[in-house]
């Protein structure tokens, strides 16, 4: 993309940049499965519109580019953006438009948050009020569509990383980590290695033992896909790989992958009784602090399956091999500490 292309799209295909005479483009995020722009925008005389605009569009890379066809990441972020997000109660960018982009494909325009927050960084140590922040917009995501996967648009839209979607991602997890295990893997100890191996080997059951309420999920909820307000806490951000499965899938996510390993061993139970509190407070039944704490023990394996699945299927960058080493340490060590063995046979 060049900048007159960006003019053109903003100016003939979205009424609220209508006006646009010059852009600057910048690339930003750290997503695999998109090439992101900030768009700071000038207009004509007599012209208003957003001072800066956020757009994602599909990735140059040709592997990253296949990933993202092959899972559909960007039909399923335009669907939650236009038609599940006005029902739930949670913080994320606005959008203001689909816009065809042409041989770069069909992007997503959103509303540019960054004059009000920050972006978090995988590489870097979350937060405490950062996790309980989450926790609270969990409940707002999940509480609308609770086990209710024909009022969100039906089992097709949305991958379940159980049953139908297992032997799939069971398979790329094996190919994965024979191809890039000795690289992101380097920093493991004997321990994590061993469950790790006997996880790939055991995924399969352990997707079968996930049975209980389903619900919508963000699925990959890391730090790089946070923004964060000092005034409003969480934003959350990129749904091109929402699910409908465990409630407990994203806060075993989150918590694995965000806190050091001490702080979260302090702070793991409380966060996750302030998730099954804030489910109940907005109706939810059925899900109380016990089953929550057993279930959120047993999708401690979902940062080992997302992850190592995902690693040899997008671009090999640098830094893209520093947070899969990042992520899979940390989520290892959780899966220890909270006895994921115990859920494998």
């Amino acid at each position: 993309m060049n900048v007159h292309d960006f003019v053109t799209v903003l100016r003939e295909q979205l009424p609220q940049t209508a006006g646009v005479a010059a852009v600057a483009a910048t690339p930003c995020g750290t997503g695999q499965l998109a090439d992101s722009f900030r768009l700071d925008l000038q207009y004509r005389n007599g012209a208003a519109g957003p001072p800066s605009v956020f757009v994602k569009l599909p990735p140059s890379d040709t592997a990253s580019a296949r990933t993202a066809q092959r899972i559909n990441a960007f039909e399923r972020e335009s669907y939650f953006y236009t038609d599940l997000l006005p029902r739930l109660e949670i913080t994320t960018p606005r959008l203001l438009g689909l816009a065809d982009f042409g041989d770069a494909g069909v992007g997503v325009v959103l509303e540019d948050l960054t004059a009000v927050t920050r972006p978090l960084n995988q590489l870097r140590d979350g937060t405490p009020a950062q996790a309980a922040s989450v926790m609270d917009q969990l409940a707002g995501l999940q509480a609308p569509f609770w086990d209710d996967v024909d009022a969100a648009g039906g089992d097709g839209r949305f991958y379940n990383r159980t049953q139908d979607h297992i032997e799939g991602l069971a398979e790329r997890y094996l190919q994965s980590w024979h191809r890039h295990g000795e690289t992101v893997g380097a920093g493991l100890d004997a321990a994590q290695r061993h469950l790790v191996d006997r996880f790939g080997r055991r995924s399969r059951e352990w997707a079968a033992g996930i049975v209980g309420p389903r619900t919508l999920v963000h699925q990959d909820l890391r730090l790089d896909n946070l923004l964060w307000s000092d005034a409003g806490g969480a934003v959350l951000i990129d749904w091109q790989t929402l699910a409908f499965t465990s409630p407990a899938w994203d806060p075993a996510f989150l918590l694995g992958t965000a806190l050091p390993a001490e702080l979260r061993r302090q702070e793991e139970r409380t966060l996750i009784a302030r998730h099954a509190d804030a489910l109940a407070a907005r109706g939810i039944t059925g899900w109380d602090r016990e089953q929550a704490w057993t279930e959120h023990r047993r999708l401690s394996g979902s940062v080992l399956l997302a992850m190592i699945a995902a690693m040899a299927f997008v671009a090999p960058t640098e830094r893209g091999f520093a947070m899969f080493a990042s992520l899979i340490e940390r989520g290892t060590r959780q899966a220890l500490d909270l006895n994921l063995l115990e859920f494998l046979d």
